[in-house]
């Protein structure tokens, strides 16, 4: 396995494994949407400047600023642009395109950016909400986006060293430590 490929499955598998426990956590923060030039967006690889415009809205609707700095704020959006760029295989690009587009579409016909961050809020917590037999490629690409978003926020320098525990060099093991005995904060990944 090369290294595209374990960073690949790290940040899937890390997305799911967190995903569902800090849904409600996530999304229960309001704060201003900060708005980039489009000059801002001149170092993007991989996505136009709308799409990547849509993406960090929507980043910052699922992490926004709270005690902790919002999703772009550590910069996940160009993580993520990069990923696509340099990592994910042409498969997975054109998949997750294909059904991002069918989100963007959605999202345009609601008037996402025009609404203010509660009804963004409610509008992602809808399409999340879609049963089984009512998922389409806008809800799947709203879950893969929202899953990168969560496994690349926790895994920046900012969020681990600052509002996680974090060890650069792990020492002893143990296994079954209280959250109390850590300070109050998780584990950074």
């Amino acid at each position: 396995m090369n290294r595209r490929e374990i960073l690949k499955y790290t940040a899937m598998l890390t997305g799911t494994a967190i995903c569902a426990p800090l849904t409600g956590i996530m999304l229960s923060g309001c704060s201003q949407q900060v708005k980039e030039t489009p000059a801002a967006h001149s170092s993007l690889v991989f996505f136009n400047s709308e799409d990547f415009t849509l993406i960090t809205q929507i980043m910052d609707v699922i992490l926004p600023k709270t005690d902790s700095p919002s999703a772009s704020e550590v910069k996940v959006n160009y993580i993520l642009d990069n990923m696509f760029d340099q990592v994910y295989k042409s498969d997975y690009q054109q998949k997750f395109t294909a059904h991002f587009h069918q989100l963007k579409s959605f999202l345009n016909s609601k008037n996402f950016d025009s609404l203010d961050r509660k009804e963004q809020e409610t509008l992602l917590l809808s399409l999340e909400a879609l049963t089984e037999n009512q998922r389409n490629e806008a809800y799947w690409a709203y879950i893969d986006l929202k899953q990168q978003t969560v496994a690349f926020y926790l895994s920046t320098e900012e969020i681990a060293e600052n509002h996680l525990n974090y060890l650069p060099i792990p020492g002893e093991y143990k296994p079954c430590v209280s959250l109390e005995d850590l300070g109050g904060k998780a584990w950074a990944i």
